[in-house]
C-alpha cells in the first residue's frame, strides 16, 4: 500500500505509468513489479506491506475488493491511522504491536467498503441506504453531499436523487432536521447554553443554527425553551408512576401481556406498550424526546442502545426498593427536583400519621403479605417490606421474617403456610403462569388457605397486583391507604 501526502511523481506498475498526487493511496498485488518516480518536487508518502492469509485453501476466486488506485474519502481519516501505525514502527511491546495490528485492520475495512467489487456493494439504492444510516449516526460532524455522495461510491446528482426518493428531503435538508430534533431534546433536558448546544449538534454558527431553528419550529431557540419545558414527551417503561408524581404525563405506559397495566395511575387514554410482545423500535412512533429506563426491570443494555437510537436515552441502574433517590435522580434529570422532594415530602408525613394509627391499634399483632400464582405461593419482601414494615412500624410474622432476611422473595410449601399463623395476611394474584385462566385463584380455596387463622377470622385481604409490586410514590401511598382502610 502507497499513500502519498504531498508533492508529485510517478508510479510505475509493471508496464504502466500513473501520476501520484499530494492525496492518494494505492494497493499494489503480489507479484506486480513497482517502481516510483518523483518529479520536480520531492514526494511524500508511506509505503507498507501486508500479506493476506486465506482462512480456507485458496481458489481461483477474484479478490472481493479492488487494488490500483483506492477510493478514500475523508482522506485525513487514513493518514491519521497510518501515521499512527508508522510512530509505534519500532516498538517491541507486544500489546502496542497488536494494537497497531488492530489499527490497521480498521483502515483495511475503511478501504475494501469503499472499494468492493461487485455484489450489493455496487447497487446506488443501497448504497445511499447505508449512507442515510450513517447521517443518523454521524449527522453532528460536518458533512457534505459531495463526500457523502463520494464515500457512497454514486454520483452526486444520482445521490441527492435516490436519498429524496428515499427520504422525502434533500441531503442537507434532512441533517438539519436531524440537528434540530436533537436541538429541541437539548434545550428541554439540559441547561445548556444555546451556543453550546448549536456547536453540540453539528452547527459551527449560533447565527444560522438560530435562524434554521426558527424556521423549522417557528420558535427561537430560547423561546422554544421557555414554552415547551412543561411539555416534555416522556417514556419510562414502569417508572410511569414517578413521572405522575412530578407532574409528567408519559406517552406512553408499560404494558404486561399477562398482567395488564398499572390501572392505579389512571392513565387510560395513554396507550400502551407491552414489554411482552411489542418491539422496541415501536416506541419511535410516539416521537419521544426522552426515554428513561430501569435496567432492574429487564431492560438491560441491548434495549438501551436500540433506544438511544430513537431519543436521549437515561438508565437507572439497579435502585431497586430505595424509591426515593430514584425519585430524585428522575426529578433532577427531568428538571423537576422541587417537585420531587415535596411530593417525597408529602409522603413522609402521610406514613408517620399512618404510623402513628396503627402503633396502637396494631400493638402486638403480625402480618404477611403473599403472592399467590397458580404454580406457588410465596412471600415477598422486595414490594411491601419498606411500607409495611420500615415506614409503618408493623410486626412480621417471625416465619416471614425469618425467610425475608435471606431473599426478597421465597416460595413456601403447605406445610410451612399451615404454621402461618399472623394476625393479619395481605395477598395478590399473580396471573403469570401457564395453567389457564384464573387458575391462580383455586389455591384460597385450598384447605390449608382455609384453615389459616387470617383467614378463619377474615382477616385476609386481597390486594391490586399492580399496585402492591410496584415501588413508585403513588403505589406506596395506596398501600397506606389499603393498610388503613382494613386495619385502623
Amino acid at each position: 500500500m502507497f499513500v502519498t501526502t504531498d508533492g508529485s511523481g510517478v508510479l510505475q506498475i509493471d508496464q504502466t505509468s500513473y501520476r501520484l498526487g499530494g492525496e492518494s493511496c494505492w494497493i499494489t498485488e503480489p507479484g506486480q513489479h513497482v517502481r516510483i518516480c518523483t518529479a520536480e518536487r520531492d514526494l511524500e508518502y508511506y509505503r507498507l506491506t501486508f500479506r493476506m492469509v486465506p482462512l480456507q485453501p485458496q481458489g481461483e476466486e477474484e479478490l472481493w475488493f479492488r487494488t490500483g488506485e483506492m477510493v478514500c474519502t475523508p482522506f485525513s481519516k487514513l493518514v491519521e491511522g497510518i501515521e499512527e501505525i508508522y510512530a509505534v514502527r519500532e516498538e517491541t511491546d507486544r500489546l502496542v504491536r497488536y494494537s497497531s495490528h488492530v489499527r490497521f485492520e480498521t483502515v483495511l475495512s475503511d478501504l475494501f467498503q469503499q472499494n468492493a467489487t461487485g455484489g450489493p456493494m455496487q447497487d446506488p439504492l443501497r448504497a445511499v441506504e447505508r449512507s442515510i444510516e450513517y447521517v443518523k449516526q454521524h449527522y453532528q460532524e460536518a458533512l457534505t453531499v459531495e463526500q457523502l455522495a463520494h464515500e457512497a461510491a454514486v454520483p452526486r446528482w444520482r445521490y441527492t436523487q435516490l436519498f429524496k426518493e428515499l427520504t422525502g428531503q434533500i441531503p442537507l435538508d434532512y441533517i438539519n432536521g436531524l440537528r434540530i430534533n436533537r436541538a429541541k431534546q437539548l434545550l428541554l433536558l439540559t441547561a445548556d447554553r444555546v451556543h453550546e448546544i448549536a456547536q453540540n449538534v453539528g452547527f459551527n454558527s449560533e447565527y444560522y443554527f438560530n435562524r434554521r431553528f426558527k424556521q423549522m419550529v417557528g420558535l427561537a431557540p430560547g423561546k422554544y425553551r421557555n414554552v415547551h419545558r412543561d411539555d416534555l414527551r416522556v417514556v419510562s417503561l414502569f417508572m410511569e408512576d414517578y413521572l405522575c408524581s412530578l407532574g409528567i404525563t408519559p406517552i406512553v405506559q408499560w404494558a404486561h401481556s399477562y398482567w395488564g397495566k398499572q390501572d392505579y395511575l389512571g392513565l387510560q387514554d395513554v396507550p400502551t406498550f407491552d414489554v411482552l410482545k411489542d418491539e422496541v423500535h415501536a416506541l419511535s412512533n410516539s416521537n419521544p424526546d426522552v426515554i428513561m429506563l430501569r435496567s432492574c426491570t429487564g431492560w438491560e443494555s441491548a434495549h438501551y442502545e436500540q433506544c438511544a437510537k430513537i431519543a436521549r436515552t437515561c438508565m437507572v441502574r439497579e435502585l431497586g426498593s430505595d424509591w426515593r433517590s430514584t425519585m430524585r435522580i428522575l426529578g433532577d434529570w427531568l428538571n423537576r427536583r422541587d417537585a420531587a422532594d415535596k411530593a417525597i415530602e408529602h409522603y413522609e408525613k402521610k406514613a408517620a400519621a399512618a404510623r402513628s394509627k396503627l402503633s396502637s391499634s396494631m400493638k402486638g399483632q403480625t402480618v404477611a403479605f403473599l403472592r399467590v400464582s397458580a404454580d406457588m405461593i410465596s412471600v415477598e419482601k422486595s414490594y411491601s417490606a419498606p411500607v409495611m414494615f420500615d415506614d409503618l412500624g408493623m410486626q412480621p410474622h417471625p416465619l416471614v421474617r425469618s425467610l425475608s432476611v435471606q431473599e426478597a422473595r421465597a416460595g413456601v410449601s403447605w406445610e410451612w403456610l399451615s404454621a402461618l399463623d399472623a394476625d393479619h395476611i395481605f395477598y395478590a394474584f399473580d396471573k403469570w403462569h401457564g395453567e389457564g385462566t384464573d387458575a391462580e385463584k383455586l389455591q384460597v380455596h385450598h384447605p390449608v388457605w382455609q384453615s389459616l387463622r387470617a383467614v378463619r377470622d377474615k382477616r385476609a385481604y386481597e390486594v391490586d397486583f399492580m399496585t402492591w409490586m410496584n415501588h413508585g410514590i403513588i403505589a406506596n401511598q395506596k398501600k397506606i391507604e389499603h393498610i388503613l382502610h382494613v386495619l385502623a
